[in-house]
C-alpha cells in the first residue's frame, strides 16, 4: 500500500519515537491506542500520527533534523549537464559524497569547485571515477573468493 509523502514521514517519526523513547511493542501500541484509538501506526492518518509524535515528544522524544552532505549537485550548463548527470551515477555507484568529485577537481585540476571544470577536466574526473569503481569491484570480487 502505497502512504502519502507526509504519512510515511510521520509514520517514520513516531516508530523512530518509538525506538528512543525505548518503548517495548504492547507499551507503544497501548500509547498509539491511548492517543488515537488505533493499535497500529497503518491504520492512523497523518493528523493523528502527528498527535503521536506530539505526545512523544511531551515525554522526552526530540525530533532532530537528518544529516545530509554539505555539498549538493552543481549547477552546470546545458553543454556540461550530461557529465554532471554521469558524475553523480559514478558516485551514487561508488557510494561517496559529492565532496568526493569536489576534491577531485582541486587535486586534479586546480580548481575550486566542478562548476568551474571545463567539459574535457569533467570527462577526466568520469573517467577517474570510472577507474575507480572497476578497481574497487575487483577488489570486492577477490575479497569474495578468498
Amino acid at each position: 500500500m502505497a502512504y502519502s509523502p507526509q504519512k510515511k514521514k510521520m509514520m517514520q517519526l513516531v516508530h523512530i519515537g518509538k525506538n528512543k523513547l525505548g518503548l517495548d511493542d504492547g507499551t507503544y501500541r497501548e500509547m498509539l491506542y491511548q492517543v488515537t484509538g488505533k493499535s497500529s501506526s497503518k491504520d492512523c492518518t497523518a493528523a493523528a500520527l502527528r498527535k503521536v509524535v506530539d505526545h512523544m515528544e511531551q515525554h522526552g522524544f526530540r525530533v532532530t533534523p537528518a544529516k545530509k552532505h554539505q555539498a549538493k549537485k552543481p549547477d552546470a550548463a546545458a553543454a556540461k549537464k550530461a557529465l554532471v548527470d554521469k558524475i553523480e551515477a559514478l558516485l551514487t555507484v561508488g557510494k561517496k559524497p559529492w565532496e568526493y568529485a569536489e576534491s577531485m577537481a582541486k587535486h586534479m585540476y586546480k580548481v575550486d569547485a566542478l562548476t568551474f571544470c571545463t567539459p574535457r577536466q569533467l570527462r577526466g574526473i568520469v573517467t577517474a571515477l570510472t577507474k575507480h569503481n572497476q578497481k574497487m569491484a575487483r577488489l570486492t570480487e577477490v575479497q569474495a573468493d578468498a
